[in-house]
């Protein structure tokens, strides 16, 4: 459809009159007469007012996108940011192998090229393939903010698991009396040897396994206070 006929289909779904689109543009009703009948193209400014008023994408004013959202277009760059030179059926099997998660090649295809917009559960899984936030896909990017954003997010994801290990840390707290072991505990420089124990438990073994190191915090504090 041009975008002589999406005007004009827009406008009378929204029960509009020209003078009413006219007003919003702060141009003639002529001047919207003349678009809708393809005898005057509009500038940029104008599709984004338009698009911004109708709720729609600019490639979806000028028909070429079936998608209203006006996300649909960002997200849809996006996408192809973060598949680089792989194709959508190896960016599939790529999803799928790293985070277990199946989105079809197809539906991959049409979401990069704006013609569906993903649900939110989806840019979940797109984002965490990428290493990013959510709202990294709505938002325009380029190579260099996408390799910035990845970084951002392994500080967050780290900081994040060193938060989680000292919180489970800090709750063991009230069950161990020696001050030192204590205090080794809060250290944040320990807390990695803090997440080994906590894996050797998960683990399934011993409650013995710990006392090796018990004893060996024990004589490096006393070391260390001599």
């Amino acid at each position: 459809m041009s975008f002589a006929a999406m005007l004009k289909q827009l406008r009378e779904e929204k029960k509009l009159s020209q003078k009413d689109i006219a007003n919003f543009l702060g141009i003639t009703r002529q001047a919207v007469a003349s678009y809708e009948l393809a005898k005057r193209e509009p500038d940029y400014d104008v599709l984004k007012k338009l698009a911004d008023y109708f709720n729609v994408s600019i490639d979806y004013l000028l028909g070429r996108s079936s998608c209203r959202d006006p996300d649909a277009f960002t997200i849809g760059k996006n996408i192809d940011l973060i598949r680089g030179s792989l194709t959508y059926k190896e960016l599939s099997e790529d999803i799928s192998n790293k985070l277990g998660a199946l989105i079809f090649p197809d539906m991959l295809e049409l979401y990069a090229k704006g013609e569906r917009v993903p649900f939110a559960g989806t840019i979940k899984i797109l984002a965490k393939y990428a290493q990013v936030r959510d709202d990294f896909f709505y938002r325009p990017n380029s190579p260099e903010s996408y390799k910035k954003e990845r970084e951002l997010y392994k500080l967050e994801v780290s900081q994040q698991k060193i938060t989680e290990t000292y919180n489970q840390t800090s709750s063991l707290m009230d069950f161990i009396k020696d001050d030192g072991i204590r205090n080794w505990i809060l250290n944040h420089d320990n807390l990695p040897y803090i997440k080994l124990a906590k894996e050797i438990q998960e683990a399934g073994l011993p409650v013995d396994v710990f006392k090796p190191l018990i004893e060996s915090i024990k004589n490096t504090n006393k070391e260390n206070e001599d």
